[in-house]
């Protein structure tokens, strides 16, 4: 596996896609260089999802040191993380349940967030999601 030159995206939304297991091979094999790398899980039911998304992710930026905290760099956390959850966030009647794998990946200009899951508003209709969003710093 090798790096995607220039592409946080790609690196994010690999890292977000790779099981437990295999995450610290895909990280190692992505992220050469001056990438930083913050992974966090994500779930509950939708309403609670929608509330602590963005704080859940700029929690973890921060502590996983992918970005200091500057306005600029908090700022490219929201916004990359609304447009994330867009993806994710089923457009249905009633509290569905999610759980997502979230990667924050960061080059110093671009900043880029990935989330990958399930989600279910019943044990039979349970299926995968997958949302992006990319904000400079």
């Amino acid at each position: 596996m090798q790096a995607p030159s220039n592409r946080i995206g790609k690196v994010a939304m690999m890292i977000a896609m790779s099981s437990d297991e295999d995450e610290k091979a895909v990280r190692e094999a992505l992220t050469t260089g001056s990438l930083k790398v913050a992974v966090t899980y994500v779930s509950g039911a939708l309403s609670y999802v929608q509330k602590n998304f963005v704080k859940t992710l700029v929690g973890s930026a921060l502590h996983g040191n992918v970005i200091e905290k500057k306005t600029a760099h908090v700022h490219a956390v929201i916004h990359a993380g609304l447009e994330a959850m867009h993806g994710i966030t089923p457009l249905v009647a009633g509290e569905s349940q999610l759980k997502l794998k979230v990667a924050i990946v960061q080059d110093g200009i671009w900043l880029g967030i990935a989330a990958y899951g399930e989600s279910a508003f019943h044990p039979s209709t349970n299926h995968e999601r997958f949302g992006f969003g990319i904000m400079h710093i």
